[in-house]
């Protein structure tokens, strides 16, 4: 792993954002434990559905329940990762796709470690239920599995082993 790569490249400043990603399909339950997680540190500020109507933090659990569907979340909180929005798609239960994303200046850069980030991946990672994770650049033409520099991808499960949580 080169650390001043991954630093360089969660930080720097490009107008691009950051995606986290997962297994290609979560079980609808580890999306579920996935936002139970984000509403104990974060603060929702935000929810809406496939259709862009509001969702009460309430319901997010049981919109995951509907057999299809979309779920867009913003989150805020002082500190590490100030900002952040999870995505969720699912064309039937338990094959949700998640992406988390944030942007470089949501970090708490005079503050900022990359092992408290790993940490803090190492949580979204085991409630998710994922085996795999890449922390990459806003890219169209990534697809899941890929972990190549030249696409994107800063860092991932093959790369930088995270610590236990």
């Amino acid at each position: 792993m080169d650390r001043a790569y991954v630093l360089h490249s969660l930080l720097v400043d490009d107008g691009a954002c950051r995606d986290i990603n997962f297994s290609e399909h979560i079980s609808t339950q580890g999306a579920r434990s996935l936002l139970d997680t984000l509403s104990v540190f974060w603060t929702l500020t935000k929810a809406t559905d496939a259709e862009g109507e509001h969702v009460a933090g309430a319901c997010l659990g049981t919109s995951l329940s509907q057999q299809a569907g979309a779920l867009r979340t913003l989150w805020h909180r002082p500190g590490l990762l100030r900002d952040l929005q999870a995505f969720f798609y699912w064309p039937a239960p338990d094959q949700v796709f998640c992406e988390l994303t944030f942007f470089p200046e949501a970090l708490d850069v005079p503050g900022f470690t990359l092992e408290d980030l790993l940490t803090q991946l190492a949580t979204f990672v085991r409630v998710s239920g994922s085996q795999e994770y890449y922390v990459r650049f806003e890219n169209a033409a990534w697809r899941h599995g890929c972990h190549d520099r030249e696409q994107g991808v800063i860092l991932s499960h093959l790369s930088i082993p995270l610590p236990l949580t």
